[in-house]
C-alpha cells in the first residue's frame, strides 16, 4: 500500500512536468521556423499531444496556487502565445490538406483557455478567438464561425469585441437564411411554399434577434465601439425597429466615424427614409454617402433608384451611367460589399500580427 501511495504521489508530481521536446518545437516556431515547427507538431501522435496538454493544464493550475514557486516560474518561461499559434497553424494546414483539424484545434482551445485567465495574455487570447471566427467566416464555414464566436464569448464574457463578432456573424447568417428552402419535394407546392416561407421568417428573425441582443450588449460594454452601433442600426431596421435603427445610426454619426463607417451609416439612413417614402431625405443621405466614398456603386445605384421613384428618369439614368463608367477603376472596395464579411475582413493580416507577437 505504501508503494502504491508513493507511486501515485510521484505520478501527480510528474503530471505538471512539460515535455522538453514540446518546449523545443514551440520555441522552434517562435524563432521563425514556422513551417518546420508545424510539420513536426503535425507528426506527433495523438496520445503524446494529449499528455502534453494535460501537463500544461496541471502546470498552470499549480502556478495559480502560488505566487513565487517553481511552477509559476516555469509557466512564465514557456512561450504560450507561440504554442497557441503553432496549434492554430497546424489545424489550418491539416484542413487545407483535407485532413481533420480537430485534434490541433482542441489543443489550441485548451491553451487559449489557460491564457484567458492570465492578465498578461487575456487580450491576446481574445484577439485569437476573433481571428478564428473570422477565418471560419472567410472560408464560408458559417456554423463553425458561430461556434468560435460563442466559444470566445463563453471564455471572455465581458468582451465587447467578442459580442460584436458574434452579432455581426449572426446578422450575416440571418441574411443568408432567407435563401433557404425546405426539401419536402412530395408536399403540395403551395403548402410547401407557405411552410418554407414561415420557416425562413422564423430562422431569419431568430438570428437577427440574437444579433440584436449581442450588439446592444457590445455597446453597453464599450460605448465607443462604433461598428456595433452601425450594425445595431442595420439589424434594428431588418427587424422593423426603425426608430431604434435611426437613433443608432444618427448617434454613430455624431461620434465622428471614419469615411467607410460614415458612408454606411448614411447609406442605411437613406434606406430608412426611402422605405418611409421620404425620397428627398433619402437622396440627401445617399448624396452625403457618395461625398465620403465617391466610387461606391451601392450609393450611386441607390440614388438612381430614388431619382427614378421621384420621376427624374434622366437623373436616374445619369447615376447608373456614372456607376457603370467607374467599373473596374475603383480606388477602393465599396464598403457595402465588405460589410457582410465582418470579422473575416483582414483576418489573415490579423493572424500574421499575432504570429509576429509570439516572438516577443
Amino acid at each position: 500500500m505504501l508503494l502504491l501511495a508513493l507511486s501515485a504521489a510521484a505520478a501527480a508530481q510528474a503530471a505538471d512536468v512539460l515535455s522538453p521536446a514540446y518546449e523545443a518545437v514551440v520555441r522552434r516556431y517562435r524563432s521563425g521556423d514556422r513551417e518546420g515547427a508545424v510539420a513536426e507538431m503535425n507528426a506527433w501522435p495523438e496520445a503524446s499531444l494529449r499528455t502534453v496538454m494535460t501537463a500544461l493544464t496541471a502546470l498552470r493550475q499549480k502556478a495559480l496556487a502560488c505566487r513565487e514557486c517553481a511552477a509559476s516560474t516555469t509557466w512564465l518561461r514557456i512561450p504560450v502565445r507561440a504554442a497557441l499559434l503553432l496549434h492554430s497553424d497546424c489545424a489550418q494546414k491539416a484542413r487545407r490538406g483535407g485532413q481533420p483539424p480537430r485534434l490541433q484545434e482542441s489543443a489550441a482551445v485548451e491553451i487559449a483557455r489557460l491564457l484567458k485567465d492570465d492578465p498578461a495574455h487575456r487580450a491576446f487570447a481574445r484577439r485569437w478567438y476573433e481571428a478564428m471566427a473570422g477565418l471560419a467566416q472567410g472560408e464560408n464555414r458559417w456554423d463553425e464561425a458561430l461556434e468560435w464566436a460563442e466559444r470566445g464569448l463563453r471564455d471572455i464574457p465581458d468582451s465587447a469585441e467578442m459580442l460584436l463578432v458574434l452579432g455581426s456573424i449572426e446578422e450575416t447568417v440571418g441574411a443568408q437564411a432567407s435563401f433557404l428552402e425546405t426539401p419536402e419535394a412530395l408536399v403540395d407546392p403551395n403548402t410547401r411554399r407557405s411552410r418554407s416561407e414561415l420557416l425562413q421568417r422564423r430562422e431569419v428573425r431568430g438570428h437577427l434577434e440574437k444579433a440584436h441582443r449581442a450588439l446592444r450588449s457590445a455597446i453597453a460594454a464599450d460605448p465607443a465601439l462604433l461598428e456595433a452601433r452601425l450594425r445595431l442600426g442595420r439589424v434594428a431596421w431588418r427587424l422593423g425597429e426603425t426608430a431604434e435603427a435611426r437613433s443608432a445610426l444618427e448617434d454613430l454619426l455624431s461620434r465622428n466615424p471614419d469615411a467607410s463607417t460614415g458612408f454606411l451609416a448614411h447609406l442605411f439612413l437613406g434606406r430608412i427614409d426611402e422605405d418611409a417614402g421620404r425620397l428627398d431625405d433619402a437622396a440627401r443621405s445617399y448624396g452625403v454617402a457618395l461625398a465620403l466614398v465617391a466610387s461606391a456603386q451601392s450609393a450611386r445605384l441607390a440614388l438612381s433608384h430614388v431619382r427614378l421613384r421621384s420621376g427624374d428618369t434622366p437623373g436616374a439614368r445619369a447615376e447608373v451611367e456614372k456607376s457603370v463608367g467607374s467599373a473596374g477603376r475603383r480606388p477602393q472596395p465599396d464598403p457595402l460589399w465588405l460589410y457582410p464579411w465582418g470579422p473575416s475582413v483582414g483576418v489573415e493580416d490579423r493572424l500574421e500580427a499575432l504570429r509576429r507577437e509570439t516572438a516577443s
